[in-house]
């Protein structure tokens, strides 16, 4: 009977886990650099939303320098995504039995 109290353990992480990636979708993360000039939107999976781009970034001649920071806001925006969605994920899997949590891979 053990077995099958694992598999309803293990059915309804999965439907908690199908939520939460639901969720995680709907987050906005922001990150914005060169005094406000360059924003980056990422969503909580870590998908790049939306980047803006002041006007007044077109004056700035350096180029590489902008895209630097477009890659470094970017990464950073995806960074704080993955650790939100780690610990909703720990927080939603807290409560189950380790043999539940080693059968989801987690």
């Amino acid at each position: 009977m053990k077995m099958f109290g694992n598999l309803k353990q293990i059915m309804e992480a999965k439907a908690k886990i199908d939520k939460m990636q639901k969720e995680l979708k709907n987050i906005r993360i922001e990150e914005s650099g060169m005094d406000g000039k360059i924003k980056v939107i990422v969503n909580g999976t870590g998908e790049v939303i939306d980047i803006k781009l002041s006007e007044e970034i077109f004056k700035v001649q350096d180029i590489k320098k902008i895209e630097k920071t477009i890659v470094n806001l970017i990464n950073s925006a995806q960074k704080k995504a993955q650790q939100q969605s780690l610990q909703k994920m720990q927080e939603l899997l807290k409560d189950l039995p380790p043999e539940v949590r080693k059968q989801l891979g987690i």
